[in-house]
């Protein structure tokens, strides 16, 4: 216990000591963040969707740091938390059980096939496509049960950047399975309405993007949202 102990003491120490010192310097001292969101063109209602996941994104982070409203000018120093988002599909264009299964039971046969066993490709194949897509069926079918609805699947990149510089002070990616994991179930009345699934989905990327910038950036969360406040000009009180 003792070993293992002063290991894991060496091991965060070390973590903390080989951050970049821009890294460094912004954990000492973190500046306002804002907040942009970029969706795909192809996707309908892009500019909705956008702001529906901003505005999450703020509302979340807010209990972890200080966050510019928007529309709100924010300070020079401000760094900003991007989120790219390369694939918003909707339930009805991800691949069906099925499709998935026979895709991957004639991939496998081939390569099968390709290794020599040519007698028992067939089998092999069936197997395997068999197997995939009946996981596939299931996975689909719990997730229909857990949250009352089938949510797009979300695949994207968030990065937090320090104005002035290149390099990503932090850079992390989402998948469809994490989100969706994080998402909430909907009342029966709600479960058809787009607005109320898009809000559900922004929700759940937003706790997923927080999380895992809360644990790489050791955040701790707060009670109160906090939101930046620009100061008011010369001359304005009486």
């Amino acid at each position: 216990m003792r070993h293992a102990f002063w290991a894991a003491l060496a091991l965060l120490v070390f973590s903390f000591g080989c951050q970049r010192p821009d890294v460094t310097s912004f954990l000492a001292h973190p500046a306002p963040v804002t907040v942009a969101v970029r969706v795909p063109r192809n996707v309908p209602d892009r500019v909705r969707c956008e702001k529906e996941y901003a505005a999450a994104l703020r509302a979340r982070l807010a209990t972890r740091m200080v966050v510019v409203p928007e529309g709100v000018t924010p300070p020079a120093d401000a760094v900003q938390l991007r989120v790219d988002i390369h694939d918003l599909s909707p339930a009805g264009r991800t691949p069906r059980p099925a499709v998935l299964g026979v895709a991957t039971g004639a991939a496998v046969g081939l390569l099968s096939a390709a290794a020599g066993n040519r007698e028992g490709a067939f089998f092999d194949g069936l197997f395997w496509g068999t197997w995939v897509g009946s996981q596939a069926a299931d996975a689909r079918d719990r997730t229909e049960y857990r949250l009352g609805y089938h949510p797009d699947h979300i695949r994207a990149q968030a990065s937090l950047l320090k104005p002035g510089d290149p390099e990503p002070l932090w850079v992390a990616s989402v998948d469809p399975y994490e989100v969706v994991e994080a998402m909430d179930p909907l009342p029966p009345g709600s479960r058809d309405d787009p607005g109320r699934i898009l809000e559900e989905e922004a929700k759940g990327f937003s706790r997923v993007v927080v999380r895992k910038l809360s644990r790489d950036f050791h955040m701790l969360r707060v009670t109160e949202q906090r939101f930046y406040l620009p100061p008011e000009p010369a001359g304005g009180r009486r």
